[in-house]
């Protein structure tokens, strides 16, 4: 009797046995810097040697293994033997400095470290305070020495004989992900094997995936392995429907074009931002993409004018908008191929086929038609806890609801638009800024590349409006540009009251604007005066 797939293991499996000669991954192999190619059935072996060679280092059920590298062949292979032993999976990101790396492999208890060859000037930093990890791989770069404390991943790889059988269930813990910390210490979000499942399944019916024993889509994306979308939206879909996937090493524009023109890509995942760069590009009709059928974005909003130059680039294209986060094993809301044209802004509505959200008061009542309030989830998907965090857990469940710390609105439809994060509201005078909108209309603008609007410290009112803008390039416009261009268009309590042009703007891995970074830096100042 077939019933669908509850792990990690049992999803693979199932697409070993469907399909063994189909591509499966095709990414670039950190150790020879060569794009490879594995098919599910030489995908399964490797991972087998894998696991066999990490269950020699005393990897076994529940052992939790932190993972310090970037895009690769070789990430791929890491995660699912580390789940074929029924062990946890503890991404860190490659941009954290060496006290941030060590909290991390601290709190989660790690007790292996798989690692690039690029970290270990700073995994040998913070080694002789990492207590519980008993054992370090290092995935190598074909032809360097390794230090002596390193095992080498190339090594694991060709370890002889199968790995032990893990009894692997859907309540069993799969992944440690660390969420950005921008309050504090970041918090571990422990994600089940059946979220894991429910991620794959969900994310890929909200973007139109099926499982094709024939022509399987290729589905391309940059987002780095470390982060939820990453190892959660991206994997997930491409192990639940048995897809071919491409990883880009990094986003890189000319990276990015000449792989969907070499491998004849289908669906590219990317984050706004990445599309933006992508079509003002001048390389970009150099090359040809018109095997791409669909895109799909999320991480930030995307700006309208963006999405119309997308259909117009490649007409007919299917484009889906997702929304979610870490603590919902990335679920929550999607805007489905269909309503791209006639829900600009929206982010759809919850995932199908088990999602359900809502958006509430403080009190966690539901809001009225078109009022801003907290958007909540649940579902299949959202996390089982936060790692040693009970009183946080509580919080972010309680009443069974998932609470999102992003506020949001209905339309007459039911359909949901996000505003922004509850941090991240502007409060002008008494009334409330959502940044977001504010710079969906600045985007508008055609000499507008990019804006980002944040709170600027103010003596009477407590905060103002400060827009940065970096121009489109040979643009030639002025602050007072800008801020009559949008007279007409929002509230005058929202409207910038200052414009400030940059070259360019931080942006996290996840192409999403870096507002923490933005304060930090280009508002050190502001935020200096105003505690005087």
């Amino acid at each position: 009797m077939w019933t669908a797939p509850q792990t990690i293991p049992e999803m693979l499996a199932r697409n070993v046995r469907d399909f063994p000669h189909r591509e499966a991954v095709i990414a670039q192999q950190f150790r020879t810097g060569n794009w490879a190619r594995n098919t599910w059935s030489e995908l399964d072996a490797v991972t087998d040697r894998v696991a066999a060679g990490l269950a020699g280092l005393g990897v076994t059920r529940g052992s939790k293994v932190a993972f310090l590298h970037g895009n690769s062949l070789e990430a791929y292979h890491a995660y699912l033997a580390i789940h074929k032993l029924g062990a946890m999976f503890v991404p860190i990101n490659v941009r954290l400095v060496a006290r941030e790396v060590l909290y991390i492999v601290d709190h989660s208890d790690a007790e292996l470290m798989i690692l690039g060859q690029s970290y270990v000037p700073l995994t040998e930093e913070i080694r002789g305070r990492l207590e519980k990890v008993r054992g370090y791989v290092c995935i190598e770069k074909e032809g360097t020495a390794l230090p002596g404390w390193a095992t080498p991943f190339s090594s694991l790889c060709q370890t002889a004989g199968r790995p032990p059988r893990a009894a692997v269930g859907p309540d069993d813990e799969a992944d440690l992900l660390y969420t950005s910390g921008t309050t504090g210490f970041p918090k571990g979000v422990v994600l089940t094997q059946a979220n894991k499942v429910a991620c794959g399944r969900m994310v890929g019916a909200s973007t139109g995936c099926v499982r094709k024993h024939y022509g399987a889509e290729k589905f391309q994306s940059p987002f780095p392995f470390f982060t939820s979308t990453g190892v959660s939206s991206v994997l997930m879909t491409w192990l639940y429907y048995g897809l071919t996937v491409i990883l880009e090493p990094a986003f890189d524009v000319g990276i990015a074009l000449e792989t969907i023109q070499r491998e004849r890509t289908t669906v590219y995942m990317g984050a706004p931002a990445m599309f933006i760069f992508l079509l003002a590009d001048p390389r970009f009709k150099q090359y040809d993409t018109s095997s791409l059928r669909g895109v799909g974005y999320g991480g930030s909003a995307m700006p309208e004018e963006v999405i119309r130059q997308i259909m117009e680039a490649w007409p007919g294209i299917k484009v889906s908008n997702m929304y979610g986060l870490t603590e919902g094993g990335t679920g929550g809301t999607c805007l489905p191929p269909a309503d791209a044209l006639t829900k600009f802004g929206s982010i759809g509505v919850p995932w199908p086929p088990d999602q359900e959200a809502r958006i509430v008061d403080e009190d966690d009542r539901d809001v009225a038609l078109g009022e801003v309030g907290e958007i909540v989830i649940r579902g299949p998907n959202v996390m089982k806890e936060y790692y040693k965090d009970p009183e946080a857990t509580r919080e972010a469940l309680r009443n069974g609801w998932l609470h999102t710390g992003d506020m949001g609105r209905y339309d007459e439809d039911g359909y949901f638009y996000y505003t922004d994060r509850k941090k991240d509201m502007i409060v002008r005078g008494g009334f409330n800024v959502y940044p977001v909108e504010v710079e969906n209309v600045l985007h508008e603008h055609p000499a507008v590349r990019q804006a980002a609007v944040m709170g600027k410290p103010h003596p009477m009112l407590g905060e103002d409006v400060l827009a940065f803008v970096v121009p489109a390039p040979g643009a030639g416009v002025s602050a007072e540009d800008v801020m009559s261009f949008c007279r007409d268009k929002i509230a005058d309590f929202k409207r910038p009251r200052e414009v400030r042009f940059v070259d360019a703007l931080p942006m996290t891995l996840l192409g999403k604007l870096d507002k923490k970074a933005i304060r930090a830096t280009l508002m050190a100042d502001d935020f200096a005066k105003a505690k005087k």
